[in-house]
């Protein structure tokens, strides 16, 4: 019995055709399930962001109204960092978060600090620099509130 080979070539390609066709749609799904999980994280980000910068406001009043300087955690932005979904936003949003959070590392750092100054000055000090937190964590929100997801 001869090979036909017109047939046998015919059905390999199609054979071919089909494999292909398979892995292209399982990549597909594959890459919009990952984008649908990235645009969920985001959300998740610039949810916690909005809201971490929301108390650190309201902190800042506490702190203000009651003269008791306390420092900030700003563990909520280092677990960002360190989890790389910052990578998620955009990178002026990114540049404006990360200087705020600067600001709050600074005042932590002048609050364990400057032991040597007299109580006046120092507070005059946290006092500057909480005006300059509140100014730079007003500039992230707005950016936040831009962000388009």
């Amino acid at each position: 019995m001869p090979i036909e080979w017109d047939s046998l070539i015919v059905e390999m390609i199609i054979l071919a055709g089909i494999i292909w066709f398979a892995v292209y749609i399982e990549h597909w799904t594959y890459k919009r399930s990952e984008k649908q999980k990235d645009l969920k994280t985001k959300e998740n980000v610039v949810f916690f962001l909005k809201n971490d910068l929301e108390q650190r406001l309201r902190f800042i009043d506490e702190s203000l109204h009651s003269q008791d300087y306390k420092p900030f955690f700003t563990d909520m932005w280092d677990s960002i960092i360190i989890s790389g979904k910052h990578a998620l936003i955009s990178f002026e949003l990114f540049q404006s978060i990360q200087r705020t959070y600067s600001w709050l590392k600074y005042y932590n750092t002048e609050l364990r600090g400057n032991n040597n100054k007299d109580k006046e000055t120092k507070e005059k000090i946290l006092i500057e620099l909480l005006e300059e937190i509140r100014t730079s964590i007003t500039k992230s929100m707005k950016k936040l509130e831009y962000e388009k997801i």
